[in-house]
């Protein structure tokens, strides 16, 4: 089973959350030219300014800390074999040209595209391929290693890169997509080190980092080697750090930003009154979730979970915090995952006299108290905290709400010194593997920091991943979910789509549902 230190990291803390998720079907409001199709009367500016919530820790694929800011910079700066289509259904290439798969299901070949170079114009090595996955799945400080532990040997020449797995993996492809997954330089690593390689990144992608100030912004700028012609579209992308949901909001109204995601869904009238500004959204993968520590006391008790489960009104919260832009789930898996969404797990009524009744089965006739610890930087948090507090004491559960900076709370779950927490996740690969793998396998999060140690389900999750039946596959995934649900461990609360607020001259912005900005694209009008 794959193995992973610490947390998700595409699971996301609201402070750690930047300028947007993601969310590519959904189409822009001004999208409508094709990328690279701008009339040659029409004047573009030079820099997108974009807003981030968090600081990136590293700007190294492999390294520890690497969340939604980490990723969405990095992903403008890397390449890997191939990549997720724009629509986010299906599998294409990117460094290499076609690809394919022996009998046996062990074997991988990939053509390369001639002539790739790095952003400094040294061009990419067979040993940089071979340095690059190995990393991937051997480095000690790669909270997704995992993604890559099914290898078994890489080797490369100048036209191709062959992968040989351990085992058979039926998200093979799917992992390669993810942003770990990619070449890197073998000697610039080993001339400046894994300190300097993890501050100034060099790759193939459109952009390349030209100034990090750090906790204040990131700029890059087009890589002038980049393969694909005419791309970038925007000279320079700058990354402006902006904690605070309000100021964010505020300089973008005053025009020194012209993106900003993860939007509060509370400023969104704010945003559309202003003739200078719109909302795009965006189809998601997002789902919001309650996160209950079963090695503390009164959460080992799978009644006083259920309890919670009966407590907590899931549409309420949907219809307050979402509004119109998301919905209550049972499942946690986003139904964006099209087949293998468990359709028949249906939302809990909200009933706090049922809650109560499974409080007194429990042993706690007079209530139980609990401490909900959460992102102090997000509105979003805050607002779900403050609204579970409230319907928890309608069925007896006093709440304390602990309001924690990002790497305070991040250390506080990871360690499973919470009680409770509220944290979401955005998938990163087209496949439920990532997200049950997270939940199920405890060695990866510890059950996403519950600490539920629930051997049968991590079999099967084990067992999902190896099989290549597809429909078999399917049927497992299901059952996983199931399982999830009954444990109560891990309790979904709502999904939503990405919401941005953009620049009234902002074009071409695309998000995918895997929280990917594809920015090679984006243009700001003059």
């Amino acid at each position: 089973m794959k193995k992973k230190i610490t947390g998700k990291i595409a699971l996301i803390l609201a402070a750690c959350s930047i300028v947007g998720l993601s969310g590519c079907s959904g189409q822009s409001a001004s999208s409508g030219a094709a990328a690279g199709s701008s009339s040659a009367a029409t004047e573009y500016e030079d820099t997108v300014n974009i807003g981030l919530a968090g600081d990136p820790a590293y700007l190294d694929p492999d390294q520890s800390s690497i969340g939604p800011t980490e990723a969405t910079v990095m992903q403008q700066i890397y390449q890997g074999l191939v990549t997720t289509s724009a629509d986010s259904t299906s599998i294409e290439p990117d460094l290499a040209t076609d690809w394919k798969i022996s009998d046996d299901g062990l074997t991988y070949t990939f053509n390369l595209k001639p002539g790739t170079k790095f952003s400094d114009g040294t061009p990419v090595k067979p040993e940089d391929w071979v340095w690059s996955l190995t990393r991937a799945r051997d480095c000690d400080t790669s909270e997704y290693r995992f993604i890559a532990e099914e290898i078994k040997d890489v080797k490369a020449d100048e036209k191709t890169v062959t992968i040989t797995l351990k085992y058979q993996w039926a998200p093979f492809l799917a992992d390669l997509c993810n942003f770990n997954m990619v070449v890197g330089c073998k000697a610039y690593y080993d001339k400046v080190g894994g300190t300097e390689y993890a501050q100034k990144p060099l790759g193939t992608g459109p952009y390349m980092l030209k100034e990090w100030v750090k906790g204040s912004s990131l700029t890059l700028v087009k890589n002038p080697n980049y393969a694909e012609f005419g791309y970038p579209k925007t000279s320079t992308l700058k990354f402006t750090v902006i904690p605070d949901d309000n100021t964010r909001l505020m300089q973008l109204q005053s025009g020194q930003l012209d993106v900003v995601g993860d939007v509060p869904y509370s400023q969104v009238d704010t945003i559309q009154k202003d003739q200078n500004l719109k909302v795009q959204t965006f189809k998601s993968t997002q789902i919001r979730y309650l996160i209950l520590n079963t090695t503390k006391k009164p959460l080992d008790n799978l009644k006083v979970r259920q309890a919670i489960l009966y407590a907590t009104n899931k549409q309420e919260i949907a219809n307050l915090v979402a509004t119109k832009y998301g919905q209550p789930v049972a499942s946690v898996l986003s139904e964006s995952q099209g087949k293998w969404f468990n359709s028949d797990l249906k939302v809990i009524n909200y009933d706090p006299e049922k809650a109560k009744e499974l409080l007194k089965e429990a042993g706690f006739p007079n209530g139980v108290t609990l401490t909900i610890s959460v992102s102090s930087g997000s509105q979003v948090y805050q607002q779900i905290a403050t609204l579970l507090k409230s319907e928890w004491e309608k069925a007896g559960i006093t709440v304390n709400i602990e309001l924690l900076e990002k790497a305070a709370l991040s250390n506080k779950f990871q360690s499973l010194q919470h009680q409770a927490t509220v944290l979401q996740w955005v998938d990163d690969i087209m496949d439920p593997s990532e997200v049950s793998g997270w939940i199920a396998d405890y060695d990866q999060s510890h059950a996403w920091y519950t600490g539920l140690k629930d051997q049968a389900l991590d079999d099967l999750n084990a067992q999902a991943s190896k099989e290549m039946d597809e429909t078999k596959r399917v049927t497992m995934y299901k059952e996983i979910q199931q399982k999830i649900s009954d444990n109560s461990n891990v309790i979904p609360l709502f999904r939503n789509d990405f919401v941005y607020a953009t620049s009234n001259k902002i074009q071409n912005l695309e998000v995918s549902p895997f929280s990917v900005m594809r920015l090679k694209d984006i243009q700001k009008t003059k």
